[in-house]
């Protein structure tokens, strides 16, 4: 009996139902947590359609960039604060940060140490660092044109550092971040079918299919 799992989608917002809704937003000089308004870009679309291919993978929608595709580190803390206390599976973040910041690590590791899979995209080629991506807790994913459909290869199994299959049915959605999707969502599909993580991530590398 496949059994349900939760993903926190820290994106661009999805227009479509989730299981639960929130917009990262500044008000005067504060961060806060507030409704979503509107879902402009179609990039947190295409990776929430990817993951609810599968309706026993329920999302936590986490908007934090609406008008571009750029995040702030203020931002991406916010939204991994709101899910610290939610019930989540996995976070998967079709994003990355340039420098690093000690209170993202922080968090990042809280989430480890209670369970919680951390998969965030690295870019295939111009930055030996990105974050979360880096940290040595988080699964990275960047695309690899080689692969097919769902298809995952292991490019370092050392670092956690896995390619997929870049390409959706969005022309201008495209790289490391629909990369970062397949993959979670493969790997949900293993905990849908009542997987262990650490059963799960062997069997991606291992390359079994389900």
């Amino acid at each position: 009996m496949s059994k349900d799992i939760y993903v926190g989608l820290i994106d661009s917002g999805c227009s479509f139902e989730t299981f639960d809704k929130v917009a990262i937003k500044q008000l005067n000089k504060e961060i806060i947590y507030t409704k979503q308004e509107q879902v402009v870009l179609k990039h947190g679309d295409v990776i929430g359609s990817i993951l609810a291919q599968n309706n026993k993978i329920n999302i936590y929608d986490v908007q934090v960039f609406e008008q571009n595709h750029s995040v702030s580190a203020h931002y991406l803390y916010k939204a991994l604060e709101y899910l610290s206390d939610k019930k989540v599976d996995v976070i998967s973040m079709s994003l990355g940060l340039l420098s690093n910041y000690q209170e993202l690590q922080n968090i990042c590791s809280y989430f480890v140490q209670k369970g919680t899979t951390l998969i965030s995209s690295f870019p295939r080629s111009g930055h030996e660092f990105v974050f979360p991506a880096s940290y040595n807790e988080v699964i990275a994913v960047t695309s690899d044109g080689r692969c097919k459909d769902f298809e995952i290869r292991v490019l370092n199994e050392k670092s956690s550092l896995f390619g997929a299959n870049p390409s959706s049915n969005e022309r201008e959605v495209a790289g490391a971040s629909v990369a970062v999707a397949k993959f979670t969502k493969v790997f949900c599909d293993y905990l849908t079918k009542g997987f262990s993580k650490e059963e799960a991530l062997n069997s991606i590398k291992k390359g079994y299919k389900i």
